[in-house]
Parts: structure tokens; sequence; C-alpha cells
């Protein structure tokens, strides 16, 4: 059999050793020095005579995807782990905004904070539809998000409990998660975490207190740091295994200040929460001159690329967990999902929830299942990366699958992630990433 380099190694030096990494396989290899010339021959021409010679070192090459058979067509395997993920029906995963209100008034919000909550002939159709996916699919997700979710917890706790027991009687995986700005949080509500199956919250700290409540404050004024603080404290000590994912929107107050809150996380369980770090979204209409100065502030691409690896970095030498984004599946974002819902709190349904306006409706929530404008429906499934040829020539394909479709949608760009230009600098992240967890596990 013959062989051929990959399409997607990379390779970089790193503290004076030769790293190899591999973007189908996500394989990560640290090539010891007195192999290193040869290392580089193989992947450059795998031919019989390597194997014969070096036959471990072409081995494990060939494990890790560097070399491939040379007929084995990468793009097509590519797009069938791509087509897995996104028709595979035995999961549904399901988001329900029960409000858009909000207790919060952010620098950056996009969205309008205002609107009803959920109404109970509303509540009756969503869990007959969870309860059809419940004796229809082998897993079901359920996340919660808005507006403010916890504003409306009598309903998050009617909807789990109700969903939690059925799923129990039909032998159906069930998990819940909340995306929240974790103010609301009090220990009655953490006390009831696990009893509904809720196993994670994603919550927003923008920095130590004097940075987060210049960015996050309360309707009508407030600080929230220092409470949000608290309920994670409680979270922790009152929970066995609920995870926590920190999220810090990274702009120009808050740049130089992430030392300081590392700081005031060193003392949470490292095993129950990580962090990761995005720039502040750009999608806010209202607030022009506070998104120029973050846009400032990033500078040259690379530059804004190189900044927030700094900011992982400093996560990492302290021990903490974090999360890469664009490593999280063989898909771009969870909404690329066929199977996917979306649903308001009037029962309208949403192809993304960065697109949940009035105008963006995709259709209805029914106890049956999801009803939807088939032109929208099909327009925002039917893009394929297989199908564009710069997608297909992008070295970062296996990552980000053709990037984000409400961009494309919108006709707001081509939704390549920030990742694409610098991929060396990307996986130099990743290598010490997972160079990280390794030593974490020792």
């Amino acid at each position: 059999m013959n062989f051929k380099p990959s399409k997607y190694n990379v390779s970089f030096y790193d503290k004076g050793k030769l790293v190899l990494v591999n973007l189908l396989t996500k394989a990560i290899a640290e090539v010891e020095n007195k192999n290193e010339e040869i290392v580089k021959e193989i992947i450059k021409n795998p031919d019989k005579s390597f194997k014969l010679k070096y036959p471990e070192l072409f081995e494990n090459l060939k494990y890790g995807g560097y070399i491939v058979p040379s007929e084995f067509d990468e793009i097509q395997h590519l797009k069938i782990l791509n087509s897995i993920e996104r028709f595979d029906r035995s999961v549904a995963n399901v988001t329900i905004m029960p409000t858009m209100q909000c207790n919060f008034d952010c620098i950056y919000c996009y969205e309008k904070k205002e609107g009803p909550v959920m109404g109970p002939s509303t509540v009756d159709t969503v869990i007959m539809f969870l309860k059809k996916m419940v004796r229809d699919k082998k897993i079901v997700n359920l996340g919660w998000f808005g507006g403010e979710p916890l504003v409306a917890f009598d309903l998050i706790r009617y909807i789990n409990s109700t969903i939690s027991k059925y799923a129990s009687s039909q032998n159906t995986k069930f998990n819940s998660f909340i995306t929240t700005n974790g103010y609301l949080l009090t220990e009655e509500k953490i006390n009831e975490v696990e009893k509904l199956n809720i196993r994670s919250f994603q919550i927003t700290l923008d920095g130590p207190p004097e940075y987060h409540n210049r960015y996050r404050y309360l309707k009508g004024g407030g600080s929230t740091f220092d409470r949000i603080y608290s309920n994670l404290k409680l979270l922790f000590g009152n929970t066995e295994h609920t995870t926590v994912k920190i999220r810090v929107n990274v702009g120009p107050d808050n740049y130089n200040s992430i030392d300081k809150l590392l700081d005031l996380l060193s003392p949470f369980p490292k095993d129950r929460f990580l962090v990761y770090f995005r720039w502040i979204f750009q999608g806010s209409a209202t607030n022009f001159s506070f998104h120029n100065e973050v846009r400032a502030f990033q500078g040259t691409p690379k530059e804004k690329f190189i900044k927030l690896s700094n900011l992982y970095y400093k996560a990492i030498e302290r021990g903490f967990d974090v999360m890469l984004p664009i490593l999280s599946g063989n898909f771009y974002c969870e909404y690329d999902r066929i199977n996917s819902v979306l649903i308001g709190p009037e029962g309208n349904l949403y192809l993304c929830t960065v697109a949940v306006n009035k105008d963006e409706k995709s259709g209805r929530i029914t106890p049956d299942g999801p009803v939807y404008n088939s032109m929208l429906f099909d327009k925002w499934h039917s893009f394929s990366a297989f199908n564009d040829e710069q997608c297909l020539k992008c070295p970062l394909l296996p990552l980000c699958m053709g990037g984000c479709r409400n961009a494309r949608m919108k006709g707001i760009s081509r939704g390549c992630p920030e990742e694409l230009g610098y991929i060396e600098e990307f996986t130099r992240l990743w290598y010490r990433v997972e160079k990280a967890k390794r030593r974490a596990k020792v």
C-alpha cells in the first residue's frame, strides 16, 4: 500500500522540540530530537523504504493520521464525520428561552431584555413535545437560555422535574444545563439543581469586581460581581457533581485584569469548572462607540488572536482547565445540527441564539414537534462547506466545518473563525492546553 502526507498536518517547534498536529485526527505528538529529520522525511515522502527501515516511526505516523493511504479521500471522510454529527436523530438538543427579560443591562448586550414569560399553554405544548422526544430518542439534552432564564426558575423546575421523571420511566438519558448571569442563583435554587438533573451552568465573570461591574451591571444600575461570586461558592459547596463554564468577555478595560480574576477563582475546585475567553461580541446596534473601542484595542487580526491566546496561557500556567470552543466537535455550532430546536417564550422557533428578533422567527413548536418555515429552515441547513471551493482548500476545515451559518445567512461574512490565518499559533496553544491537562492527571 502506498501512502501520502495528510493535508491537515501542522508542525512547529516548542522549546526546541518538534511538535506535530493533525487537524483531522486531532493527534498531537512530540518528536524526539534524534528522530526529527527522519520523521520529516517520512511525512514528506512516505514510501515503502521508510516503512521497512523505520517500521515503528512509520506506524506511529500512520496511527496519528500524519500519513494516510494514497487512495484515502480526507475530504470525503470529513464530510461523513460532519454528516453523522449534523444528522444524528438519536439525540435531541433542545434550548428553551423561557423569557427574554433580564435583570442585567450589560454594556455590550444585543438583546432587548424585555417580553413575556412563557405562558401555561406554551409550557404544556413544550412538555408534550419533550415527552415525545424522550420516547423517540436515546438522549435528550435540554438547555436554558434567555434573557435571564433564572427569572423563570419556577418554570424551569416544573419542566425539568416533569421530564426528568418521564425520562427515567422510559430509560432515556436526560441532561440539562443553564446559561445564566448567576445573580439569581440563590441557595434555595442551588439545593434543587442536582434533583432537577441540571448538570452544568455557564456563568460570565468579566474580570475582577472593578472591571466586571463596568460591563455587567443591574438594570437601573448596581454592581453584580460580589453576588455572583458568593453564589458560585454556594454552588460548589452545596452540590457534588455540578460543573461550571466560566466565560470571560474580553475588552479594553478588563484585559490587563485577568490575573486578578484568576486569583479570585483559585479557591474553587478546579476539577469542576473551566474557563474560556472570548472577545466581546460585536452584536449590539445601540453602543457604537463602545464597540469601536473594543475593535481598536484588538488591533490587527493577528494581534487580536495573540492577545486572546495570551489569556489562555495565563490560565493553564495556573492550573486551570480551559475550553477552546473551536474544538467542540465535527461541526461549528450546536445549531448546525438538524435535531437542535430553539424555542422562544411564546412558542416561536429560532435558528440561533443570536438571531431571536421578531423578524427572525423560523416556525412554531407543537406537541408533535417543530413546524418550520421550510424556506428558512432549508436555507439554514442546506449550506455545506463541502460545496464551497474556498472551504475545501482551507486547512482549518476539519475544525470549523464551514463556520457560522448565521453570518452566512445574513450575508455578514463567510463566517470563518478567528483561528483562520493563525493556525500555527492556534495549534501551539492547543498543544500547551493538552499538555497541561496531561500534567494535571499525573
